[in-house]
């Protein structure tokens, strides 16, 4: 099954568009209140609404201040990751996993865009591989002394994506509305929507030291509510558009228009919702500490401990159709000094539906753990060297050949130092235990678990060297001539098609022949990939004029 793009929005992101009109509503309605003589309906909204609060908020202003320094001030920072592996049957296997870790020394610059990483993964106190990561400006570069002395870099022209810049994490945090589109959010969602629900949908209750406002809809209420809240979004282009700021924001490319919102309403029509939906809020001393939502079998709950210095932050969902949960908890200790411990662990939990791995067995649970300690230290003066010419390879400005012939002898040679260093831990060369820290928990094909990891990143490699968001037409013939040969050569591994400016062709000499002639050398283009959902590997191509 190939995976296909979506051209509306999935039904999660319109339940996340519903929860930020209902916050925003219910701060301009019911912030300023004290909880005296308050119903459950508006103590419910006023809690919610404290989720995005920027004073005594779920999201606490002493972490924004820190991620904004974080930002803004160089710091260096030293670390580990740790895995606890167990999957049911394989028990023996995985002692080698449970001793691998990574660790890590570091040193950034936001004022000169500079950045550098010293990893190492270590598989035991004598076999290691070591490799050093480099930002500057916009060349980044990793180096690692069983390749060679200098840096293999690519550079980028262009900003680099969200995965490399919290501020879009804190977009929603500095997002403003003015009093009159806070005016139309109340009038138009709060007060003619979510205000008309019945009060005897909210109800409280008690869970230790914490009161608690629950919201509860039936399936069929809440398919109601969201139609009305879409069929009031069509006609509302000044919130569509600001709610097209917050998904950008947060790195989601959809767009909400007419279009995407009759998908959606059909999409909602069509589907059959027949369980309840449960919201509670927990309060106490008058602050949100805890939010859980529960609907169709699923539970996320989110709670905070602590505030100022210390603050703890846990997220869980469990599904109990697949019965698989998961645990997220990040901790921040001494917020306020200038050495600032970060926190995070990860627990997967799961039963093995279909695995190459193990036999199936009813309840049998495969347990993943990721712990990371990362200490950050703000000082003045970290000094980073620049990449350059004399020290780094840049891929940008070699050839097609070039290029092509240092990645597959990178390929090669990481290859013969996995086999050597396995066969110093006593293993053979595909037995390397980082592929049991992957979640396998979650494999429920069993051709996904059929494919070599390796040999995936490796066959993707050849062509994610060309993605970008301004290469030259040179260089994307290049990427056709890569596409060629690998299909001539890589047997079942092939790339399927190409997207050229919006038309489809199958990859063929003839349409090979045919797409080269229509590129100019000089202009530039945007490369992107497809990959299998299944499979992971690349098929498709998708190429576009700038």
């Amino acid at each position: 099954m190939k995976q296909k793009k979506n051209k509306g929005l999935p039904i999660t992101i319109v339940i996340l568009l519903i929860i930020i009109l209902l916050l925003v509503g219910g701060i301009a309605y019911l912030y300023f209140f004290t909880d005296m003589f308050k119903s459950n309906k508006q103590l419910f909204f006023k809690y919610t609404s404290q989720i995005v609060q920027s004073e005594n908020g779920f999201i606490d202003n002493q972490l924004v201040q820190y991620f904004q320094k974080k930002n803004s001030t160089s710091y260096e920072n030293n670390g580990e990751i740790t895995f606890e592996v167990a999957i049911p049957n394989i028990e023996d296997d995985l002692e080698l996993a449970n001793n691998f870790n990574i660790t890590f020394t570091g040193k950034e610059d936001p004022t000169n865009s500079k950045s550098e990483k010293e990893i190492s993964l270590n598989y035991s106190d004598s076999v290691k591989f070591p490799l050093t990561y480099r930002k500057t400006n916009t060349i980044t570069g990793i180096q690692t002394q069983y390749i060679g002395s200098s840096f293999v870099s690519v550079r980028n022209d262009e900003e680099l994506s969200g995965l490399e810049d919290i501020n879009n994490l804190l977009k929603l945090q500095n997002l403003e509305f003015s009093n009159e589109e806070v005016r139309n959010l109340k009038t138009t969602y709060f007060d003619n929507i979510l205000n008309t629900l019945d009060d005897s949908k909210f109800s409280t209750l008690t869970e230790g030291n914490l009161t608690g406002y629950r919201l509860t809809l039936t399936g069929e209420e809440l398919k109601n509510t969201l139609v009305q809240i879409l069929n009031a979004l069509k006609a509302d282009t000044n919130t569509t558009h600001k709610l097209n700021e917050i998904l950008q924001g947060v790195g989601i490319n959809s767009e909400i228009d007419e279009d995407s919102i009759d998908d959606l309403i059909e999409s909602i029509n069509d589907s059959e919702w027949n369980q309840d939906i449960e919201m509670t809020v927990y309060a106490v001393g008058g602050n949100l500490s805890k939010v859980d939502i529960g609907m169709t079998g699923n539970t996320l709950t989110m709670s905070k401990e602590g505030n100022g210095q210390d603050i703890t932050y846990t997220i869980s969902l469990n599904t109990t159709k697949q019965d698989i949960s998961a645990v997220c908890t990040a901790k921040y200790s001494d917020l306020n000094s200038d050495n600032v411990t970060e926190t995070y662990e990860l627990t997967l939990e799961g039963i093995y539906e279909e695995s190459n791995v193990v036999e199936q067995t009813e309840n049998a649970k495969a347990h993943n753990q990721y712990s990371i300690t990362n200490n950050v230290q703000f000082k003045d003066g970290v000094e980073i060297e620049d990449l350059t010419e004399e020290n780094a390879v840049i891929l940008n400005d070699q050839d097609n050949e070039y290029v092509t012939n240092l990645m597959n002898a990178i390929q090669e040679r990481i290859v013969e130092v996995n086999k050597v260093q396995m066969e110093e831990l006593g293993v053979s060369e595909n037995e390397n235990p980082m592929q049991y820290l992957i979640p396998t928990l979650f494999a429920t094909n069993q051709a996904t678990a059929e494919i070599d990891e390796q040999a995936v990143n490796a066959f993707n490699a050849k062509f994610e060297l060309y993605q970008s968001t301004n290469t030259k037409g040179a260089t994307v013939k290049g990427l056709l001539t890569t596409i060629q040969n690998n299909n001539e050569t890589e047997g079942n591994n092939q790339i399927e098609e190409i997207n050229m400016d919006g038309e489809e062709y199958e990859v063929t000499e003839q349409n090979i022949t045919l797409l080269k002639s229509s590129i100019n050398v000089d202009d530039a283009y945007r490369v992107e990939f497809e990959k299998d959902i299944n499979t992971g590997l690349i098929y498709r191509a998708v190429i576009n004029k700038r």
